[in-house]
């Protein structure tokens, strides 16, 4: 890596308030790397408030460039179409409600150079729905063995972290459509594809929980479809689109009773009423040992990367 890269910051926008974007592009526009552009894409063409927002800040900042969808078409198509217009030969990812520290893109840059990596993300610290700090900070291992065997398990990177070179998401087509997975499946498909990962062991990016928050028919479809994608790995072999939209398929009855222990156990953990036969459900269900194992197993990983940095 020479020189001084333009980096594309990626950030597709849907309903999402003014004041909160306008936080999230400050964050940008403050950054200590300064060979920047600002790509957003808005997925929500009647935005008339977003819209007047992008058109007056682009006339006194030239790194912005916005595109708005004719219609919206989901945040997997909106950051493919995104990808296809950014100039810059790193792409680095953004979420509307997110806040990146100032030296955020600086730093990771810098560990993609010395580490020699293709895509590098970093720690994260929680904000409230406020924008206020909680104290936790989220990590995950560093090192490209150590992330490839944390995805058999889980997510290993958080998205809106993702520094990228752009030609790692032209060879592989950028992102595929599974439904509430498809950041998970780049992943695995990065890791089989030969390219290396790394994650900053650093919080440079206070991600905002419960932001939105997911359904819980999108948990459990994620929770069904993430054990296939994972078995990839343990295949060495990329599933095709078909094969996995024909899992899921088969796997319906079993996304559904998930969901009703999601549904259950969100409404008991809010006071809600919940019925003698949902508690037993939530209390005995095989899934609640399945994510004990999936706790211990990643714990077990990230432990092993911090070791391997005292080699």
């Amino acid at each position: 890596m020479e020189g001084n890269q333009l980096v594309s910051v990626l950030m597709s926008i849907y309903k999402e308030s003014v004041p909160v974007v306008s936080e999230a592009i400050e964050s940008v526009r403050r950054q200590t790397y300064q060979n920047i552009e600002i790509v957003v894409m808005l997925d929500y063409p009647e935005h008339e408030e977003m819209l007047d927002y992008l058109a007056e800040l682009s006339k006194s900042e030239l790194r912005l460039r916005y595109h708005v969808n004719e219609k919206n078409i989901g945040l997997l198509h909106s950051l493919n179409r995104g990808i296809s217009l950014c100039r810059g030969e790193f792409i680095c990812r953004m979420d509307e409600d997110d806040h990146s520290e100032e030296d955020r893109i600086e730093k990771q840059m810098t560990y993609m150079k010395s580490q020699k990596l293709d895509l590098v993300g970093s720690y994260t610290s929680l904000m409230d729905m406020d924008g206020k700090l909680t104290g936790e900070i989220r990590k995950y291992p560093s090192h490209h063995k150590y992330l490839c065997q944390y995805l058999k398990y889980t997510n290993a990177i958080p998205h809106p972290t993702w520094l990228v070179r752009k030609a790692v998401y032209e060879k592989l087509d950028a992102y595929r459509d599974i439904p509430c997975a498809d950041d998970y499946d780049f992943l695995i498909r990065v890791c089989l594809g030969g390219y290396r990962m790394g994650v900053v062991p650093e919080a440079l990016l206070r991600y905002r929980i419960n932001r939105k928050g997911m359904t819980q028919q999108n948990i459990a479809s994620q929770k069904i479809v993430s054990p296939y994608l994972a078995d990839q790995l343990r295949r060495n072999r990329i599933y095709t689109e078909e094969e996995i939209a024909d899992y899921r398929g088969r796997h319906k009855r079993a996304e559904e009773k998930l969901m009703r222990y999601y549904t259950a156990g969100k409404k008991w953990k809010n006071g809600e009423s919940v019925s003698f036969k949902e508690k037993c459900g939530v209390l005995f269900s095989s899934r609640n040992l399945a994510e004990i194992w999936q706790r211990l197993a990643c714990r077990w990983i990230f432990c092993r990367d911090k070791r391997y940095d005292n080699y």
